[in-house]
C-alpha cells in the first residue's frame, strides 16, 4: 500500500521499514496476550505492556518532550488519542484474544489500513494511488478470509 509513495520524502523507506517491524511485533504481542489475558485479565496486561513501551521509548522522546512548547488544545487531543486508541482498542484486542484467540483477535490488525486509507480520504482529501486501494482490498479480503476460515 506504500510503495506508490515510497520515494516521496526523505524518510518514507525508513517509515515503512518501521510499519513492517511493528506487524511483526503484532504477531508476537497477539500471540502472548491471549495466555496472559486468560490468566491475568485485560487491563493488567495492558497496563504491564504499556509501562514496558515506555521505559523502551521514553529515551528517545525524552529531548524532544523537554524541548517542546505545550498548549492545551493539542495536550488534550494527544491524551484522547492514546487513551482511545490505543488504551481503549488494545483491551478491547486483548479481551477479543482470550474470548476468540489470536488468529482471528488479529483479524482486526487487517483493516487497520483500510480505516487509514479511507480516513486519509475523507478527512484529509488526500489523493490514493490504484496499488494503496487493492493493498486495502486484500487487507479486508484477508480479514474476511480469517474470519470465515475460524468460524
Amino acid at each position: 500500500m506504500a510503495w506508490p509513495t515510497i520515494h516521496e520524502g526523505s524518510n518514507s523507506v525508513t517509515g515503512v521499514l518501521l510499519i513492517l517491524a511493528a506487524l511483526v511485533s503484532y504477531g508476537f504481542a497477539i500471540n502472548l496476550a491471549r495466555p496472559l489475558q486468560m490468566r491475568n485479565a485485560a487491563l493488567p496486561v495492558i497496563w504491564r505492556a504499556q509501562a514496558v513501551a515506555l521505559v523502551l521509548t521514553a529515551p528517545l522522546g525524552l529531548p524532544e518532550l523537554l524541548a517542546a512548547r505545550w498548549s492545551a488544545g493539542p495536550l488534550l487531543s494527544m491524551l484522547a488519542l492514546g487513551a482511545l486508541g490505543t488504551g481503549v482498542a488494545y483491551v478491547l484486542i486483548t479481551i477479543a484474544a482470550g474470548r476468540m484467540g489470536s488468529t482471528r483477535a488479529s483479524a482486526t490488525a487487517f483493516l487497520i489500513p483500510a480505516v487509514a486509507l479511507v480516513l486519509g480520504v475523507v478527512v484529509r482529501g488526500e489523493h490514493v494511488a490504484l496499488l494503496s486501494v487493492l493493498g486495502a482490498a486484500v487487507c479486508v479480503a484477508g480479514a474476511w478470509l480469517m474470519r470465515r476460515a475460524s468460524a
